[in-house]
């Protein structure tokens, strides 16, 4: 999913009542005004009769184009290096994320429910998954694991014994 589909989703959610302040609302819209206006200006998004087509493959990030991304930005972590950042510890930071994951779940919202608390940042469920997997990209970068190649490959080998059980009749 692209900023400018992320950021129709974020005014649709905020439209509702209750769902966020009128400032957030305002922000959100003013978000994606400039944003349809870049992706315009850079001929990316075409204006047909009653339709938009939207977007090249150059605006879509990859698993590995998001890995290398998390390197420069992943706000907790940033600075930290392998030699700085022990592995045992990186991934021990997980745990954390993991425990954020079921607090937000217990909080009774459906677990797709995101939110917002004035601060852009996604809330709920969604948003602590969204954090710990981008902990995992950056640690996955940090520590050179081309996690893009093994989960393609997990993926096919998951495939492969799906379609061997459905022949077995399974």
């Amino acid at each position: 999913m692209g900023r400018l589909e992320r950021l129709l989703q974020k005014c649709w959610k905020l439209k509702e009542p209750g769902a966020g302040t009128a400032q957030e609302y305002y922000d959100a819209l003013r978000d994606l005004g400039h944003q349809f206006l870049k992706l315009y200006l850079q001929k990316k998004i075409k204006i047909g009769e009653d339709a938009i087509q939207v977007l090249t493959a150059d605006d879509l990030l990859n698993i590995r184009g998001f890995i290398k991304e998390t390197e420069k930005y992943f706000p907790e972590m940033a600075g930290n290096k392998k030699d700085t950042l022990p592995f045992t510890e990186a991934i021990a930071s997980c745990l954390t994320d993991f425990y954020t994951i079921i607090q937000e779940s217990n909080k009774g919202y459906h677990v797709s429910y995101y939110y917002y608390r004035g601060d852009n940042d996604p809330k709920g469920v969604p948003g602590a998954m969204a954090d710990l997997i981008l902990k995992i990209f950056y640690i996955c970068s940090i520590y050179d694991i081309d996690i893009e190649t093994v989960m393609i490959e997990k993926y096919e080998l998951y495939k492969k014994k799906y379609n061997e059980n459905e022949k077995a009749g399974g």
